[in-house]
């Protein structure tokens, strides 16, 4: 078994890599405000508003994210609404992502304890300067390392792209293969190519991990 071709072909999958790369991050930080936004609002909002939100969060965590990308890649032109595979896999992965994450940030607001709030409101701070001065910066912390391991998951999960006919790694990938027939040697590369971009994500989440138990 020689490498030579995964060799050769290594520039065009580091060219895939680099598409996935943007699309990871794309997906990340808008996931990540949408989530942050939408959980902060439900942690304060009536019965009808965090009725929604539940909605929101449960139906997507409830759905694969393959089937998402389906129905964002042929919903929008259902309503005459034509984008590119790009634009309708990133936009559908946002609202997936932006689900875990408005539970993980409506979580960690949650967990701060009650002392705090109430010790806020004795001093006559107003809901908006509690949140800001008070709830959010211990609610942040403790968002942090489930936020970051949800972003590991978004950036694997970007693979399904290719699927509906976004050229990233995984498209790349299969492009090479039915070119050289050489399956074990381009998806190793693969493998490692994805493992090179989301160990330094899963080692920063092990270091907030590290530091939320030793504040505690």
């Amino acid at each position: 078994m020689s490498i030579s071709v995964l060799v050769a072909n290594l520039p065009y999958l580091l060219q895939g890599a680099v598409v996935t790369l943007w699309l990871s991050l794309v997906v990340v930080v808008a996931g990540t405000l949408l989530g942050a936004a939408v959980g902060t609002l439900a942690s304060g909002a009536g019965p009808a508003l965090r009725s929604l939100v539940t909605a929101y969060v449960f139906l997507f965590r409830g759905i694969p994210v393959l089937v998402v990308m389906f129905l964002g890649f042929y919903t929008f032109p259902a309503f005459g609404v034509r984008l590119s595979a790009y634009s309708a896999v990133t936009i559908s992965m946002i609202v997936y992502v932006g689900a875990f994450v408005t539970e993980a940030v409506r979580g960690a607001i949650a967990a701060v304890p009650a002392g705090q709030v109430a010790a806020a409101k004795s001093l006559g701070m107003r809901r908006m300067t509690m949140l800001r001065e008070v709830v959010l910066p211990q609610a942040a912390r403790l968002a942090v390392a489930p936020v970051l391991n949800i972003s590991l998951m978004a950036i694997k999960q970007t693979s399904y792209a290719s699927v509906v006919g976004a050229w990233e790694l995984s498209f790349a990938a299969r492009e090479v293969v039915e070119r050289t027939l050489a399956p074990f040697q381009i998806f190793l590369g693969v493998m490692l190519i994805y493992f090179l971009i989301c160990y330094p994500v899963s080692l920063f989440a092990k270091y907030c991990e590290r530091r939320i138990s030793f504040d505690h």
